[in-house]
């Protein structure tokens, strides 16, 4: 099978599945934010950034360590690299576990450590995925992972769910998370159940070891990024607030987390293939670019200008938030996804230090600015700095491509037009939309509801421009 075809038929895979999944979690978190309170979901979102740090301060990449490697299919290579994920995942969990009272001094608060020591479980079982899952996203068969992801989301789904119907609170949602670490383990083996060969083998730990090295701290600050809402807000100001912003963010970030892994699991493998070939390198990173960023624009414009209405109707009139912070949340999902463009190409030509830069710089921007708007501003202030740092990594990550694959600035705006033009346009039409609706006196959920019909519409029209980006 040609490397189109390949691609073309992981990236319909991923993309189902991605889309499924995050389907079936926003319609649950729907369900879950009329059930329980905005505190419920700000300590799960306190617990989870602390487990998160952890877990990546001390990433140590197998699973891209395996997409690279040329023994990728060698047995005894994979026993090696599930050795150090199942050590390293009874560490992680041994110790989050053990830190639990420290999570309730830093929040000021004597209800997380039940939390914690349910989530911690969940590094266990994760360090005994099947690394033959690893083996064949390099192959872009990605049957196995899509399958186990929108099987992990179910279970979580329904976990959480039947906890808070039996009066869990928060407590469901860490329940939940375990039960999707143990379903997504599980679904993997049953999926490849291939042999393991878990002798000693001095050549492929030092391999591993190696590509841990290179690509040392990445996940760190990226982590570090997106758990600063918990980090800075629910310490400044509280865990409800926390529990709004959270779910705020769940919500604009939705598109991009649909479209975003067909950067990360599909072309990034496919950029490791061709990138030899600068001339096709450039021409399938532009058609990603252009693809992707158009398939987001339809929704960032349209909750930019529902704003506040958004979370309203979705999840209740208690997670409405200040005026402007879902808004501009919006804009930081599609800086997101520029940024991300770039990352999977970094990693997919060897050059993860790249992706460190652009890191550093995003988490310097939010630092810089970050503390400061929160503490004048509260979370809209936070939200525009977290916009803020989003464009400043897009603007650096895309100089570098520029540097690296020779990509001038003029192409890479003319790829991005047909997204600017059509959020400026469904952005038009959907203030307009809203303007007569209020002339009108029609108020409630129905015209909010009308414009992001609207929006999922137009993704749909442009949803073809996927296919040329697994092209080339």
């Amino acid at each position: 099978m040609s490397l189109r075809a390949k691609t073309t038929r992981a990236a319909s895979w991923q993309f189902a599945a991605r889309l499924s999944d995050r389907g079936l979690r926003f319609l649950a978190s729907v369900v879950l934010a009329r059930m329980l309170a905005p505190g419920d979901f700000g300590a799960l979102a306190a617990v989870m950034a602390v487990a998160g740090m952890v877990e990546a301060l001390t990433y140590v990449g197998v699973d891209q360590a395996i997409a690279q490697s040329t023994r990728s299919s060698d047995p005894r290579f994979l026993g090696a690299a599930l050795r150090i994920t199942a050590v390293r995942g009874f560490l992680l969990s041994l110790g989050i576990f053990l830190a639990a009272p420290l999570i309730d001094w830093y929040f000021e608060r004597d209800d997380l450590t039940a939390l914690v020591r349910i989530v911690a479980a969940t590094s266990l079982f994760a360090g005994l995925t099947n690394p033959w899952v690893h083996s064949e996203r390099k192959e872009l068969r990605l049957a196995p992972l899509s399958i186990s992801l929108f099987a992990s989301g179910l279970v979580q789904i329904s976990v959480s769910i039947l906890g808070a119907m039996m009066g869990f609170g928060a407590l469901s949602l860490a329940i939940g998370t375990l039960a999707s670490a143990i379903a997504a383990t599980a679904t993997g083996w049953l999926l490849v159940p291939r042999r393991i060969d878990l002798a000693s083998d001095a050549e492929a730990s030092l391999e591993l070891r190696a590509f841990a090295a290179r690509a040392a701290g990445i996940p760190f600050l990226i982590a570090l990024f997106l758990q600063m809402p918990a980090f800075v807000i629910g310490r400044a100001a509280d865990l409800t607030t926390l529990g709004v912003f959270t779910l705020a963010q769940r919500l604009t970030s939705l598109p991009g987390e649909i479209a975003l892994p067909v950067f990360g699991t599909v072309l990034a493998p496919a950029y490791a293939q061709i990138r030899e070939d600068r001339e096709r390198l450039r021409r399938v990173w532009l058609l990603a670019v252009s693809g992707v960023a158009l398939l987001v624009a339809p929704a960032v414009a349209a909750v930019a200008v529902l704003d506040g209405r958004v979370p309203a109707v979705v999840y209740g009139a208690a997670y409405a938030g200040p005026t402007g912070l879902v808004a501009l949340l919006a804009f930081a999902s599609w800086f997101s996804v520029i940024a991300s463009s770039c990352g999977a190409l970094f990693w997919g030509i060897g050059r993860p230090d790249l992706d460190r830069v652009a890191m550093l710089v995003r988490l310097a921007a939010m630092i810089a600015a970050g503390v400061p708007a929160t503490a004048q501003w509260g979370a809209t202030g936070f939200a525009g700095a977290f916009a803020f740092a989003h464009l400043v990594s897009a603007v650096v990550s895309v100089v570098m491509v520029g540097r690296v694959l020779g990509v001038s600035s003029g192409a890479v705006v003319r790829a991005l037009m047909p997204s600017l033009g059509c959020g400026a346009l469904i952005a038009l039409v959907s203030a307009l939309a809203m303007r007569i609706a209020e002339g009108r006196g029609w108020t409630g959920a129905a015209p909010v509801v009308i414009v992001l019909a609207f929006a999922a519409w137009t993704m749909g029209v442009f949803a073809f421009r996927m296919r040329r980006v697994t092209r080339g």
